[in-house]
């Protein structure tokens, strides 16, 4: 990799060896923890895991070929990097056993669903590589509902309940079966026209299951499943008033697929939803896998506060760079197999499971730091004008993993970052060495000096002192403090010149500004992924 960064010395090899076996014998001499301490002075990801395989464990007794798995978005919202890896996981184990992945959108709430959210969730989802074999929207299955009801109402395991809202819970609280559950028949098949039809308005009536009040489990004290909802739904507009609540219809549709990767939160309502099945005369009920919910550190994940941020204007949008959305994680320079290989790494435990987002920083810049190429950015650059300088051609790695080069023809003078101008020797990398003799303002005057290396000389990236593309790069920054206090501030712009060569860069370029970060191209600017 040294080789690649500085192909002149390969040249020069037999010459240096003497120092090397030197410093190896040096180095060979500190403690393993001192070499560590060491090392991490000069790259702090030095001692960062790579090449790990990991992988997911193996669900046992599944039939290849013969096994569903479903990805059930609410299209209310974005998706972020919870949903990712969950979604993601699904998407593993069905490509992996030769099952049947079904994209299923839980579109029953009315008031929050919306087209461009189940444009957006889609479009993440082919982003991360995810491909599904059926795709479905519960919204159009109202009519398989309602007939599933009255069933229930029929047989006398639900029940229309006209009681407040507050009433129903302190007896719930208290496990006292609501005398409304007395109804007879007609009384609940009448309740249910008028909620259907729209003669009554919303909140007179709900429809309740009549499960067990004796339970410890909470779940099952005659939970709601219907309720009248009004508002336009933005695919089946007015004609519905009665909506189902999710453990009825995620009873239903988990009935349709045979193994359902469920976060260990939901526990309690797996009880509920087979109890749904058994009353509805479902004979199979789908094998649950549980794991703990993927919890992620250090970004803004949780859907409400999100959007709230997206309404009152706070971000950019659903993709601003602060946020963990799966849009705006892509936009900032996630490659879509990072969120792959966090989820193996992170794998499948029962356990409460924290990942920082540092983490998927560390993975990201490992898969970048062989794929980008990279290039010089001077940051508040100051011009350097360098005496007696040969004009010669410099040839500069686009990448140390490869044998791609470019060519830059220097004649002495070139700009260089302001943090850099300090009298004395520097070494302006790939080119050659000088020493700087007077600094002021926004130019600095330097000597040549020779091309060979000279050790313990800062090494400084550099642009061409007579061309340059003004660059802005804007980095993202906490959008909340340790106190949850808004970060008015957590987008700043670093201003300054790169070479020529990134003006040829297409948008949505990933690419490595030396000794500063890794950066994406956008229209106007580029975005700071990883320093």
């Amino acid at each position: 990799k040294i080789l690649g960064e500085y192909p002149e010395m390969k040249t020069k090899i037999k010459d240096l060896m003497p120092e090397i076996k030197k410093a190896v014998s040096e180095v060979n001499k500190l403690s393993v923890k001192k070499q560590g301490s060491e090392l991490l002075k000069i790259d702090k990801h030095a001692l960062d895991k790579r090449e790990e395989r990991h992988e997911l464990p193996e669900i046992k007794g599944i039939k290849i070929g013969k096994c569903s798995f479903r990805l059930p978005p609410g299209p209310e919202k974005e998706l972020h990097i919870g949903h990712a890896l969950s979604y993601l996981l699904n998407n593993y184990y069905a490509k992996k056993y030769k099952g049947k992945l079904i994209l299923r959108f839980e579109d029953t709430n009315p008031e929050k669903c919306e087209q461009r959210f189940v444009n957006g969730n889609k479009e993440d989802l082919k982003s991360l590589g995810i491909t599904w074999d059926e795709e479905y929207y519960l919204s159009d299955n109202l009519a398989e509902y309602y007939n599933l009801c009255e069933k229930l109402l029929k047989s006398g395991d639900a029940y229309s309940c006209n009681c407040p809202s507050e009433k129903m819970s302190n007896n719930r609280k208290k496990r006292i079966r609501c005398p409304c559950a007395d109804k007879k028949l007609n009384n609940n098949l009448r309740d249910w026209n008028k909620m259907k039809y729209g003669t009554y308005h919303e909140g007179v009536c709900v429809i309740r299951l009549k499960a067990d009040m004796k339970s410890k489990n909470s779940v099952m004290w005659d939970p709601v499943i219907f309720r009248i909802n009004k508002a336009k739904h933005y695919r089946q507009g007015t004609q519905f008033n009665v909506w189902p609540l999710y453990d009825f219809t995620a009873a239903i549709e988990d009935a349709k697929i045979t193994h359902v990767l469920r976060d260990a939160n939901w526990t309690q309502r797996i009880e509920l939803q087979d109890f749904i099945r058994k009353k509805l005369g479902f004979r199979n009920n789908p094998v649950n896998i549980l794991y703990s919910r993927y919890q992620v550190e250090g970004g803004v994940t949780q859907g409400r506060t999100i959007r709230e941020l997206v309404e009152n204007k706070t971000v950019e949008g659903y993709d601003d760079i602060r946020l963990a959305t799966v849009k705006g994680l892509l936009r900032k320079g996630f490659l879509p197999e990072t969120f792959m290989e966090l989820l193996k790494e992170a794998g499948i435990t029962k356990s409460k499971t924290t990942i920082p987002l540092e983490k998927l920083n560390t993975i990201n810049r490992r898969m970048l730091d062989k794929k980008v190429n990279h290039y010089f950015f001077v940051e508040n650059p100051v011009l350097l004008l360098v005496a007696k300088a040969p004009e010669k051609i410099v040839k500069i790695p686009l990448n140390p993993y490869t044998n791609k080069a470019r060519e830059v023809k220097v004649n002495g003078k070139f700009h260089i970052s302001r943090s850099d101008v300090v009298k004395g020797l520097i070494r302006l990398k790939h080119a050659y060495n000088v020493k700087i003799m007077k600094t002021g303002g926004d130019e600095a005057i330097g000597e040549y000096v020779e091309e060979n290396i000279i050790k313990n000389v800062p090494i400084i990236q550099w642009v061409k002192g007579d061309e340059g593309v003004n660059v802005i790069v804007r980095e993202a920054l906490p959008l909340f403090d340790n106190k949850g206090n808004l970060n008015k501030e957590s987008i700043i712009e670093h201003r300054g010149m790169a070479e020529n060569a990134v003006l040829d860069l297409p948008i949505g370029s990933q690419i490595q500004f030396e000794r500063f970060g890794f950066v994406k191209k956008e229209a106007n600017s580029w975005i700071l992924t990883h320093n």
